[in-house]
């Protein structure tokens, strides 16, 4: 039983609403109440979810040694050396073979799709994780390839509009991780991460504030482009939006400069009532808007 405790931790299930990207393109292009769209979009998220633990395991597995500096990383059961290593072994390769699985069952496409999202989570494992900016660039790519997963479940192509959205707050989440770790962690930072040597905080301020600008100037752009328009009857109500996006990111800013927060993206969510609420009356919105 203790065992399975901790390998339900290791799956990281919170981390799973980064995989409801994969549902934007549908939610966008109005066929979110088309049955088998739905079906191989949610099919979809399966398989990444089982993905993305898979890559999480095999991430702690790696950092082990390195989480065992960080206070809240030093809990994870693999820094805390809870399970053998034949047993972790086993887990990442039942979670990764298990969500190739489901994409190969829902299309040849999205399957080869996960391969890449594989490819690129090893590359940025093996490599890019010590090389300063490109490491944060790898992580957003993850983020783009969840859209491009959903859009072709969706049959649709998505925006240029709406991938720069998604990468540049992917840029933007993952800049604010890497501040909080330097806050938090000080001197003992860039021996947790060795790509934290290369940062500072007011670097990593100035890059910030350039991905939370674009992020709002490319979101107003999509809300407001031909696409939109269209679907919406030739209305630009979708603008009114924007307001929403802009609280949630300047309360995400607020929890990283006051609350110094900022470590998990996925737990502040649920954590921070005001930032799930703007995120859920966001999604409220455009629902509205696009189906009723």
């Amino acid at each position: 039983m203790e065992r399975l405790i901790y390998i339900w931790r290791l799956l990281r299930i919170k981390q799973w609403v980064k995989n409801f990207f994969i549902f934007v393109p549908l939610i966008f292009s109005g066929g979110l109440f088309q049955k088998a769209l739905l079906t191989d979009v949610a099919t979809t998220f399966a398989g990444f979810c089982f993905l993305a633990s898979g890559l999480y395991v095999f991430n702690d597995f790696l950092d082990s040694k390195k989480d065992r500096l960080h206070p809240d990383k030093s809990q994870r059961p693999l820094a805390r050396k809870k399970l053998p290593v034949g047993l972790v072994t086993l887990l990442i390769l039942f979670l990764l073979g298990v969500g190739l699985g489901i994409c190969w069952m829902t299309d040849l496409m999205i399957f080869y799709i996960a391969v890449v999202y594989i490819i690129v989570h090893l590359i940025y494992n093996l490599l890019t994780k010590q090389i300063v900016i490109l490491d944060v660039f790898f992580v957003a790519i993850g983020f783009q390839i969840r859209i491009w997963a959903g859009s072709y479940a969706a049959l649709v192509l998505p925006s240029v509009w709406l991938q720069l959205c998604v990468f540049l707050l992917a840029l933007f989440l993952g800049f604010t991780k890497r501040r909080y770790e330097i806050s938090t962690l000080k001197d003992l930072a860039s021996e947790h991460r060795t790509v934290l040597a290369h940062y500072s905080v007011y670097l990593l301020d100035q890059i910030i504030m350039i991905c939370s600008s674009l992020t709002i100037i490319c979101y107003g752009l999509y809300t407001i482009s031909a696409d939109v328009a269209f679907r919406l009857g030739g209305h630009q109500n979708m603008i009114y939006s924007l307001l929403f996006v802009i609280y949630g990111l300047f309360r995400y800013l607020y929890l990283v400069h006051v609350r110094k927060l900022g470590g998990d993206p996925g737990e502040m969510m649920f954590q921070d009532k005001p930032l799930l609420i703007s995120i859920i009356l966001w999604a409220m919105y455009s629902v509205l808007l696009l189906y009723f």
